[in-house]
């Protein structure tokens, strides 16, 4: 009896110190919306019942090029999800329950995007999720300047070979991001890793094709916390043996 006194004033105590929340005011996922823009996709995933935020929110799998599957998790005592699966513009997205977490899966044809963003906005509350096209982009898909100027591709030059690309930096993690250059089909043809100094970078490189072909030339920096995308600009380039 003494036995089951304790081990019933142990539970008691964890239950009164574990992780709980009124279902009122836990998170919940109520629904999908799927759109095309000209440099990705957008995903959005609408909340209710408290205010969603960012560091409840990793990408667990931010890389879609290969299988063309990407995964986050939001964690958070109590969250549920009431949100339907969709299906657009060629790209499928569900949501798992799991104990206080709830997971976000797209789906999508493989190498049809290279890189996974998301952000959280609020009023109402909403995780956003880009998949950033791979193939060569469009002229309105162009990005020179991040919308933070986290990256800016100032000039550049590309001629049987070689690439030589300049721009500014700001804030970015340790002050480093990659510059690479990708064929037709999106895969990476060659890159280099780049730290700024002062603001500024500068890197020249040669690739290597075997026929000529539309290409990318991108500058992108990684999330330090999850590896998802965090800054990117890109723009349109024609790629020589």
């Amino acid at each position: 009896m003494k036995r089951v006194l304790v081990a019933a004033v142990a539970l008691a105590a964890w239950l009164a110190v574990s992780p709980s929340a009124d279902p009122a005011t836990a998170h919940r996922a109520i629904g999908i919306r799927v759109g095309e823009h000209p440099a990705f996709v957008r995903v959005v995933v609408d909340f209710t019942d408290g205010r969603l935020r960012f560091h409840e929110v990793d990408a667990t799998d931010p890389s879609p090029f290969g299988d063309g599957r990407g995964r986050l998790r939001v964690s958070s005592p109590g969250i549920r999800t009431q949100a339907s699966p969709v299906t657009a513009v060629g790209v499928r997205v569900r949501i798992t329950q799991g104990m206080n977490e709830v997971n976000v899966h797209v789906e999508a044809q493989p190498r049809r995007f290279k890189y996974l963003a998301y952000f959280v906005l609020s009023a109402p509350e909403r995780l956003v999720i880009d998949l950033w096209k791979a193939r060569p982009p469009t002229p309105p898909a162009e990005v020179r300047r991040a919308p933070d100027r986290c990256l800016t591709l100032e000039r550049f030059s590309v001629v049987s070979g070689r690439v030589t690309a300049a721009g500014g930096e700001r804030n970015l993690f340790e002050h480093s991001h990659v510059v690479r250059v990708r064929g037709l089909d999106g895969r990476v043809v060659a890159e280099r890793p780049v730290t700024s100094a002062a603001g500024r970078w500068s890197v020249t490189f040669p690739y290597r094709v075997l026929r000529a072909q539309p290409g990318t030339l991108e500058a992108v920096a990684l999330s330090a916390k999850d590896g998802a995308l965090d800054c990117i600009v890109q723009v349109r380039v024609m790629l020589r043996p």
